[in-house]
């Protein structure tokens, strides 16, 4: 399974929905896109908040599943398909890709980011 940013950001707030989550899953099964992993590096503050971050990471999951360039065309495709209906952010349309490429089913609280993406599996999320 391939979680989403939303739910690394809950659960390093603590968000009781995020535990459950990642608790249901085994740690073998866990995966994240390089996309998800910079974003929460993105939104660290401090010293700190980045350790924490980093050690998280590698604590609860056991890859990051780097960029390839079948994922880049196929976010590539996939905005140049939807961005003027459905306007997906970059970022969201590089996670999906990898969750498509890994064959993998998405988690995520944002089911609006992904619903249009064709093949792709979603788990909802509550934080």
């Amino acid at each position: 399974m391939i979680f989403d940013t939303d739910i690394l950001v809950s659960y390093t707030k603590k968000h009781a929905g995020a535990l459950k989550v990642l608790a249901r899953v085994p740690l073998a099964e866990r995966r994240i896109s390089v996309i998800s992993c910079l974003e929460l590096m993105h939104g660290c503050r401090d010293a700190r908040e980045l350790r924490d971050a980093n050690e998280f990471l590698a604590e609860a999951f056991v890859e990051v599943l780097p960029l390839t360039p079948q994922i880049c065309d196929s976010a590539r495709l996939l905005m140049k398909r939807y961005v003027l209906s459905r306007k997906p952010d970059p970022h969201d349309t590089l996670i999906a890709s990898t969750a498509l490429a890994a064959g993998e089913v998405l988690a995520t609280g944002n089911i609006k980011h992904f619903d249009f993406v064709p093949g792709l599996v979603l788990s909802a999320f509550q934080p």
